[in-house]
C-alpha cells in the first residue's frame, strides 16, 4: 500500500456522499491506504505580509483546488509539526482507482503534485533571505498559523517542511469590567475586550497589541482616579505617575501598584509603539507575531492582579 511519506502526487476523490485521499501505488493507479493520512488545506504567506494576507490566505482555504499538506512524522515532536506540500495540477473525470478489496472506475478526482526544491517558489525564496514565512491551514473557520522553522530536499527532491506554532502561552481569560463604576467606560472596555478576543482568533497580532494597550490605557487612568490620584488618560503619563508613587519611601508601601504591574504595563506601551512604521524602522527589525501576541499573557495578569477575572 503507498503511504503518504513515499509519495510525490495526491489524489482527492469526489464522491457523492465522501470525500477520500488517494496515492499512487506502484503502478500509478490511484489507492486507497490502509489507514488515512492527515492532509490539511495549507496557504503559504510570505514574512512580512502576514497581517495583509491572513484574509486573502483564508479564503483560499475554502478554495477544493488550494494547496494541501501532507503530515507525517516530525523529528523534532511536538509542536512541531512536518511534511509535504502538495499543488493543483488538474481535474480528472473517468478515473481507474483501487481500494483494500477491489478496483472502481469512472471517478471524479483533483491531481496534486508534491513541490521541490527546483521550482521558484516563495517559501524557498523567503528561506534564502533569512525570513521565513507561514502556513495557514485546516479551514477559514478555524485555522491554525505555522511559520516555516525549516526547509530541507529529500532523497526525491521533495521539499521537506518543518513547522513551528505560531502561539502563546496562554489564552484569553473572562473578564468582568462591572466593577468599573462608570458604566460607559466599563462598557467600552468590555467592547474592547471581546475585540481583542476575536483579534487573538484571527491571529491579527498588530491589533491585539493595539487593543491591549487600549484596555490597559483605561484601566490605569482609572485605578489612579480611584486612588485620587491626577490622572492624565495618557498611558505613557500615567505610568511615570506611578513610578513616582512607587520609587518614593513614602507612598511605596500604601499606593496600591506593584513593580510587576508597572513593567507589565509598560512591555504593553512598549509593543503597541512597535506597531508604528516610524517604531519598526528604529527598531531595525520587524515585530513578530510570537513576541506581540506574549501581551495577552502580560494582560491576563493584569487583569487578575486587579480583580477583573470572572
Amino acid at each position: 500500500m503507498p503511504t503518504l511519506s513515499d509519495s510525490t502526487e495526491l489524489f482527492v476523490l469526489e464522491r457523492k456522499r465522501w470525500q477520500a485521499i488517494l496515492m499512487p501505488d506502484a503502478g500509478g493507479t490511484p489507492t486507497l491506504p490502509e489507514s488515512a493520512p492527515l492532509v490539511l488545506r495549507a496557504s503559504y504567506i510570505p514574512f512580512g505580509s502576514l497581517e495583509s494576507q491572513l484574509s486573502i490566505a483564508r479564503a483560499e482555504l475554502t478554495n477544493s483546488r488550494c494547496g494541501l499538506f501532507g503530515v507525517v512524522e516530525c523529528p523534532e515532536g511536538p509542536p512541531y509539526r512536518s511534511g509535504f506540500f502538495f499543488t493543483f495540477q488538474e481535474e480528472i473525470s473517468g478515473m481507474f482507482w483501487r481500494d483494500e478489496t477491489r478496483s472502481h472506475s469512472g471517478a471524479q478526482m483533483r491531481r496534486f503534485s508534491v513541490v521541490t526544491n527546483s521550482g521558484s517558489w516563495g517559501w524557498l525564496t523567503d528561506a534564502r533571505r533569512g525570513v521565513p514565512g507561514y502556513l495557514l491551514t485546516g479551514d477559514a473557520k478555524d485555522a491554525s498559523l505555522w511559520r516555516v522553522f525549516r526547509l530541507e530536499s529529500d532523497a526525491l527532491n521533495r521539499t521537506f517542511f518543518t513547522l513551528a506554532p505560531v502561539r502563546f502561552a496562554g489564552r484569553t481569560v473572562t473578564a468582568d469590567f462591572s466593577s468599573i463604576h462608570e458604566s460607559l467606560l466599563a462598557s467600552e472596555i468590555k467592547m474592547q475586550y471581546q475585540d481583542l478576543c476575536k483579534s487573538v482568533i484571527q491571529h491579527a497580532y498588530r491589533d491585539v497589541v493595539t487593543k491591549a494597550r487600549n484596555i490597559v490605557e483605561a484601566l490605569v487612568a482609572d485605578r489612579l482616579r480611584m486612588q485620587g490620584q491626577g490622572a492624565s488618560g495618557r498611558l505613557f503619563d500615567d505610568l511615570q505617575l506611578v513610578r513616582k508613587l512607587l520609587e518614593s519611601d513614602s507612598t511605596r508601601d500604601s499606593c496600591g501598584w506593584t513593580d510587576l504591574e508597572y513593567h507589565l504595563c509598560h512591555k504593553i506601551r512598549l509593543l503597541h509603539a512597535r506597531t508604528h512604521p516610524s517604531q519598526v524602522q528604529a527598531a531595525a527589525t520587524a515585530l513578530l507575531p510570537e513576541f506581540a501576541l506574549s501581551v495577552i499573557e502580560d494582560l491576563n495578569e493584569l487583569l487578575r492582579a486587579w480583580g477583573f477575572c470572572g
